[in-house]
């Protein structure tokens, strides 16, 4: 246990001069590492029921806890004096200044309304105690818990993700937008919805009796497959979602704390791996691009909550003490500036076609059938929402922005493509070869024209649709509630004669490989009714794949996935017809940061988009 009376003059002079902003930093975040959690036979529970574990307290109560006790030191034994108030702004400037790594005083109108929600600009100590739980996240500001006696978690990352107005409330059409993994969404909506008001509020999404709390303790008891009460990282890698598993690393890194290259069940509740309150897994921007994340950067929503939990994470996550984190001590997005080149079939970049700082993330490059130019999205640093499409002559000689969009794809005569647009919502559209003619088709995303130009495929709600190009009609097609996938990829291909459709799709645990069929019995421009599709899977992976999926005139398909064996994104290649699994491109292992694959018509090349770091490339000029 941390003794904070120990020092209590040095305290009282700190606070004196600086309130708060120094007493959090030395007495909670350095108290904190010190810490040594017991082990279980030390606590009693080696061999014990899931029933006994649940017993272990909530370590971040614990941190709750001394948070108190630190606060009631820095106001010189405010416990002993309850009724005394601190001005709000003085007390929310001096907290955010102790949990900043540069001890700098920022006014936070926002958090002002947390720490003071009554608005009499006065903090109580019930009111500042009442704000710690929230910021080290064991309720909302509501009152509503966010982590369970029993072990449970509230999976509020979710809802956060939900309520795109951040009104606390998620409508109906907010939920189905973001909740369309459900089965029966309206069915899910009215069943949390009690009051029938059409709006989801957050002491509904957190009803005890309801399924938004997450099991952490009997998701560690079920991943411990040799019950030895810890967690190893293949154990581990089982356990946690695919959309999270980025952190593991660095997480068993950071909360492994005796040492055993395991994680127990309080280390486990402790780290990010095991919290659910946040999008912990949400990758922070390299904003300065200096390669390193410092704590202003360590953000993972629009709303940056939990300060006090946040700021435990960043001084776990900071192993040599430097208050900036690296990427081996935590995973971001690094600065990168997209390239596209033509490759030859050995690797060799033959062309470089585009780069630039303006635009630093490029992709979907789509070559025109005649071959003489690629169409590509190319995005500014504010966001994909700004992407415009650029028409590149394929010999480097003429560049040019023709209209805003992303992932474009060409009609097999080359004399018009398909797009997806933030013009009138997330919408596919058909457009002139030279970004006229502009008609938008229907909502969705991700549209790929069919070999013989008769259909568009387009992700829509989770699901695939189908344009009928010469009846101008949408079918439904591979509806959301005929698979079981948590995510469809945007990114669909064609077989060669046009009669299925491959897509990669994930599960909270694996990503498959997955095969569609039953185009085959449409005609374009019939009324015949659809079959349901046939689904065939490939093959799966916990791997990350990225970027497009290729799927060659002989059946074969190229990708880029994380490599296990070469530390780094590479291009793979996967035959069904021969092959069980995929494998390495050796041709083109020498591909640096991979992400999209097209070929060039008529030649044995490859257009490729890779990614090099910020101050690799050549500043925003176009190469021969």
């Amino acid at each position: 246990m941390i003794d904070f009376k120990s020092n209590s003059q040095e305290i009282r002079r700190l606070s004196g001069r600086l309130g708060l902003a120094v007493v959090f930093t030395v007495f909670v975040m350095e108290g904190w590492a010190q810490v040594v959690l017991p082990t279980a036979e030390q606590s009693g529970l080696q061999g014990s029921s899931t029933l006994e574990i649940r017993g272990a307290d909530d370590p971040f109560f614990e941190m709750w806890e001394k948070a108190v006790e630190a606060l009631d030191e820095s106001y010189d034994q405010w416990n002993f004096r309850p009724d005394e108030t601190v001005d709000s702004t003085t007390f929310t400037i001096n907290y955010i200044a102790s949990l900043a790594t540069d001890g700098r005083r920022r006014l936070d109108r926002v958090m002002i309304l947390h720490a003071d929600p009554n608005r009499d600009r006065s903090v109580t100590r019930a009111e500042a105690v009442s704000f710690l739980e929230t910021q080290i996240g064991l309720k909302w500001i509501t009152g509503d818990r966010l982590r369970l006696d029993d072990g449970r978690v509230l999976s509020f990352a979710d809802f956060l993700r939900a309520d795109t107005d951040q009104d606390d409330c998620v409508s109906k059409k907010e939920f189905v937008v973001a909740m369309w993994d459900r089965d029966g969404v309206d069915a899910d909506f009215s069943a949390m919805d009690k009051d029938q008001n059409g709006l989801l509020e957050i002491h509904e999404y957190a009803d005890v009796q309801g399924d938004n709390y997450r099991d952490v303790v009997s998701d560690f008891e079920l991943a411990d497959l040799n019950e030895d009460r810890k967690l190893s990282r293949s154990e581990l890698a089982q356990a946690v979602p695919i959309h999270r598993r980025h952190l593991l690393d660095t997480n068993l890194a950071a909360f492994d704390d005796d040492g055993d290259q395991c994680l127990s069940l309080q280390e486990y509740r402790l780290s990010m791996l095991g919290n659910y309150n946040y999008p912990w897994e949400l990758m922070p921007k390299d904003d300065d691009l200096d390669n390193e994340i410092s704590f202003d950067e360590f953000t993972f929503h629009p709303r940056d909550l939990f300060q006090l939990q946040k700021r435990y994470y960043f001084h776990r996550l900071d192993l040599d003490g430097d208050g900036l984190l690296s990427q081996d001590e935590f995973m971001f997005q690094p600065p990168r500036v997209d390239v596209l080149s033509v490759m030859d079939i050995d690797g060799n970049q033959t062309l470089k076609l585009f780069e630039s700082r303006k635009f630093p993330k490029v992709g979907s490059p789509a070559v025109r059938p005649a071959g003489k130019d690629v169409l590509f999205h190319a995005i500014p640093p504010e966001g994909e929402h700004q992407a415009v499409l650029m028409l590149f002559k394929l010999d480097g000689s003429e560049s040019r922005e023709i209209v805003d969009g992303l992932m474009p794809s060409w009609a097999p005569r080359g004399d018009r493509f398909a797009c997806s647009r933030y013009k009138e919502g997330a919408s596919v559209w058909i457009m002139g070869s030279d970004g006229t003619a502009r008609n938008r088709i229907d909502d969705g995303w991700g549209a790929q024209w069919s070999p013989n130009g008769d259909w568009i495929a387009y992700r829509n709600d989770n699901g695939i649709r189908l344009y009928d190009t010469q009846g101008k009609r949408t079918l439904g097609f591979l509806d959301k509630k005929m698979h079981r996938f948590r995510y469809l990829h945007p990114f669909l291909s064609w077989s060669a004669d046009g009669r299925q459709i491959a897509f990669f799709a994930s599960t909270d645990h694996e990503t498959q490989l997955v095969l569609v069929s039953g185009i085959e019995g449409l005609s374009s421009g019939g009324k015949q009714d659809m079959k349901p599709p046939r689904q065939t899977t490939l093959f799966r992976t916990t791997e990350k794949v990225k970027g497009e999926l290729l799927w060659d005139d002989g059946g074969v398909f190229l990708f880029s996935m994380f490599s296990r064996e070469h530390g780094r994104d590479v291009i793979y290649r996967f035959d069904p017809k021969v092959d069980e699994t995929p494998k390495v491109f050796e041709r083109l292992i020498g591909v640096k940061n991979p992400a999209d694959i097209t070929p060039w018509p008529q030649e044995s090349k490859y257009v490729v988009t890779t990614a090099m770091s910020s101050g690799d490339g050549s500043d925003g000029q176009n190469a021969k």
